[in-house]
């Protein structure tokens, strides 16, 4: 009885997704190109994917076979650091720290140096991570789309 029930919600929540990414691209089609086509592509996306989800939901399933030995079972993960949240928030913070005091463009670079670094990464992948996240922060946030940075503190003072 409860394996009936739950099938019959999962098939109305798809058909529900369905409907709703039906409607946004029926409400959408007649707007101008620039403001609909977010919406006409991800919604039609999302429509094939809920009308693919809603196939299977219709289809027969299958029971099970008892002979099969695979166990999909993840172990507990436990905790390797014995700081546990401590060391994350104390990360966090630093970055935080590095960006009031050193700005966000100059942060970015030693941050993930450092980080890869004691994470156990060999100087080529430090140094490529790094320069990647530079040049990334920097090609998109600055010169594409001129994110104006706060001042950092540090060097406001020379």
């Amino acid at each position: 009885m409860e394996d009936g029930r739950l099938a019959l919600e999962k098939k109305l929540f798809s058909l529900f997704i369905f409907l709703v990414l039906a409607a946004a691209v029926w409400v959408a089609y007649p707007w101008p190109l620039r403001a609909s086509i977010v919406v006409l592509s991800l919604g039609g996306v999302g429509i094939v994917l809920a009308f693919i989800q809603l196939v299977l939901d219709f289809k027969p399933s299958q029971p099970p076979k008892a002979s099969q030995g695979i166990s999909f079972d993840t172990p507990q993960l436990e905790s390797t650091s014995r700081w546990g949240n401590l060391e994350i928030w104390s990360w966090i913070l630093g970055f935080y720290a590095a960006i009031h005091l050193i700005g966000f463009l100059t942060a970015v670079p030693i941050f993930v140096f450092c980080y890869s670094k004691i994470y156990g990464a060999r100087w080529p992948v430090s140094l490529a991570l790094s320069l990647f996240c530079w040049g990334f922060v920097y090609g998109i946030f600055e010169q594409l789309m001129h994110v104006p940075w706060p001042k950092a503190i540090l060097f406001s003072l020379f």
